[in-house]
C-alpha cells in the first residue's frame, strides 16, 4: 500500500495495508490521562468519544458513539481491543499497550461499536 502516516511521536509506515501505531506521547493529554484507553469521533484526537482505565471487559459504547471512532489513544500498559459490532461480535482490531493512532485506516473508519481494555484481539 505504501501509504506514510507522520505522527508528532514520529513516522508510522504502512505495510501490505497494516498500519503500525506508534508510541503514545503526542495524542490528547487533556482529555486522555495516562493509565487510560481513550476514542474519539475525528481524526488527530478530535471529538472526545469516552474513556476508560485497564482492565475493563467487554462494553458497547453509547448509540451517540456508536460507528464514530477514527482515532484512538491507549495510555495503559495493557493491550486493549474494539469491535465492528455491539457484544463484541465482528471484526477485531488491537489497541496495543502504550501507542495511539491518529487516523484509522479508512476500511475501519467510523466502525467501532464495543471495546474492551484488558486484553487485545
Amino acid at each position: 500500500m505504501g501509504v506514510k502516516k507522520l505522527l508528532l511521536a514520529g513516522a508510522v509506515i504502512a505495510a501490505g495495508g497494516l498500519a503500525f501505531p506508534a508510541a503514545a506521547s503526542a495524542g490528547n493529554p487533556s482529555l486522555c490521562g495516562s493509565d487510560l484507553v481513550c476514542i474519539y469521533d475525528g481524526n488527530s484526537w478530535v471529538g472526545f468519544l469516552g474513556s476508560r482505565g485497564p482492565g475493563g471487559g467487554l462494553a458497547n459504547v453509547s448509540a451517540s458513539a456508536n460507528d464514530h471512532m477514527d482515532s484512538w489513544e491507549n495510555r495503559t500498559n495493557t493491550n486493549a481491543a474494539w469491535y465492528y459490532d455491539h457484544d463484541g461480535g465482528g471484526h477485531c482490531r488491537t489497541m496495543a499497550k502504550l501507542t495511539e493512532d491518529d487516523n484509522v485506516n479508512v476500511l475501519n473508519s467510523d466502525e467501532l461499536s464495543s471495546w474492551r481494555t484488558d486484553r487485545g484481539c
